[in-house]
């Protein structure tokens, strides 16, 4: 119990920044979209480049965000049709992007940030690139329906500037090239604000609810894919490389039930506002799922023994 409770505390300062961003976008009318922009296109490639510059490299690596994507596709399609054998409309493709696409980078980055080395940050970026695609491909496919269109989901992941910020800084790790020092010092800044501005985010996006609408059923059925399923189906792989493969040691494997436990992605809501597919039930889940994960993610880094 001690421990739970010191890991609930040690949540409790990331939901301050939380309640930072929506007084920001409730009261303050600060856009989502501009904070987001930030964190994406200034923040994380700096961010993103430093970890990946001093990585310990190992090609084993290269097959984490395929694990993610793998388990994110399964979860999508699997609660995509379960939620088609409840809803007979767009409900159930909204089911799917709820179970599938977890926060991994404004809420699992600094998440990360507080209980793992900065060593293993650099790793936890490339599981989450996983995530970005699948995002941008099926999950893009979900909200979209039979709309989707493959040069729009091909355009964003080639937009993303993650995918370059990590490419240079292979370039820059393999090359053995010593970054200045004054680097190091402005990137520790860069990395403060990215922890700030990415909860805030969280925050601004659900400072957009206009109403709560709850559906038990709904709620129930992407609470058991995005907390139950991902973390299962992580666990999984994680038992399977513990007793055959012999991939990755446990420190990889903690970071990969790290990233199965963070709530439903704030995009979510984007997306159904966008498609026009239940965005105030979509804002609702994202938020029920943030803050039960206040909870829920202190029970089980101290069940797993993250």
């Amino acid at each position: 119990m001690d421990v739970f409770i010191s890991l609930f505390l040690n949540l409790l300062p990331l939901y301050a920044i939380i309640g930072l961003g929506f007084f920001a976008g409730r009261v303050l009318h600060v856009d989502r979209q501009s904070l987001g922009n930030l964190a994406i296109y200034i923040f994380m490639p700096v961010v993103v480049f430093g970890f990946v510059a001093q990585l310990e490299f190992k090609m084993a690596y290269i097959a984490l965000p395929a694990v993610v994507y793998v388990v994110s596709t399964i979860v999508g399609f699997l609660f995509l049709y379960l939620g088609r054998r409840i809803y007979k409309d767009g409900m159930a493709n909204l089911a799917g992007m709820c179970a599938s696409m977890g926060n991994m980078g404004y809420f699992g980055l600094p998440l990360v940030f507080l209980f793992f080395p900065p060593e293993q940050v650099a790793i936890y970026v490339f599981m989450m690139l996983g995530g970005n695609v699948y995002e941008a491909t099926i999950g893009y496919y979900m909200a979209a329906r039979s709309a989707f269109d493959v040069r729009t989901s091909l355009k964003k992941i080639l937009l993303f500037p993650g995918i370059y910020a990590i490419a240079l800084g292979l370039i820059v790790n393999r090359s053995g090239v010593e970054l200045p020092e004054q680097f190091w010092t402005y990137w520790g800044h860069f990395k403060g604000a990215y922890v700030v501005v990415g909860m805030m985010i969280v925050g601004a996006a659900l400072s957009k609810v206009d109403r709560i609408v709850f559906g038990p059923r709904f709620t129930a059925l992407a609470f058991c894919g995005k907390f139950i399923a991902w973390p299962a189906l992580c666990f999984a792989f994680v038992l399977l490389d513990w007793t055959v493969l012999g991939w990755y040691e446990p420190d990889i494997h903690n970071l990969l039930m790290m990233i199965s436990i963070v709530p439903p992605a704030a995009n979510i809501a984007t997306f159904a506002v966008q498609m026009n597919l239940e965005p105030e039930k979509a804002a609702t889940t994202v938020l029920l799922g943030t803050v039960f994960a206040l909870f829920y993610i202190p029970f089980m880094i101290w069940m797993l023994g993250i």
